[in-house]
């Protein structure tokens, strides 16, 4: 009986979710998440609201679901929302995908509509850059191209790859 005890009790533990699997879950997720970030002043310069966040550690990236961005600047400010988003661990960068759409407002002329599958938020050149069935809605017309790149505080525009327009005149 004593053999028998000491036998069963050296049978290796089995976990009961295999390790493959927890490795491709999130680590954690977040729900209803609402972040705002503040200058030295005090004053807002940026807004996230998203539905759900899942942090995944062994690609280092949020995964954010249905997010809506705002962010200010000294030439205006900014809004984007898609469907899903990706935010790598340690950066300020977000990827938004599926149906993405932006908004940039100036203060000094008409604001500009950005949509397209994918809309790049890059903080280190303050640019946001459409991909993927892009196109610039303004008030002179409607411009599709491979990529158009629109830069946070100034109002240059870089559009490449297929530019094409449509404008009306005004009589």
């Amino acid at each position: 009986m004593f053999a028998l005890t000491f036998w069963y009790g050296t049978i290796p533990t089995r976990n009961l979710v295999e390790t493959d699997s927890l490795s491709s879950s999130p680590d954690y997720f977040i729900t209803d998440v609402k972040v705002r970030e503040f200058d030295s002043s005090g004053q807002l310069i940026e807004t996230l609201d998203a539905e759900q966040t899942l942090h995944y550690i062994a690609k280092s990236r949020t995964l954010l679901e249905k997010p809506s961005i705002e962010r200010q600047s000294t030439s205006g400010s900014w809004s984007a929302k898609a469907e899903k988003g990706v935010i790598e661990d340690g950066s300020s960068d977000i990827l938004l995908t599926e149906n993405a759409r932006a908004t940039k407002k100036y203060l000094q002329s008409e604001d500009i509509q950005l949509s397209a599958d994918n809309v790049h938020y890059l903080d280190k050149d303050q640019s946001l850059t459409s991909y993927g069935n892009a196109t610039l809605i303004s008030p002179q017309g409607n411009t599709t191209a491979g990529e158009i790149t629109t830069y946070i505080n100034s109002e240059e525009v870089v559009m490449t790859g297929s530019v094409r327009g449509q404008y009306e005149t005004v009589r």
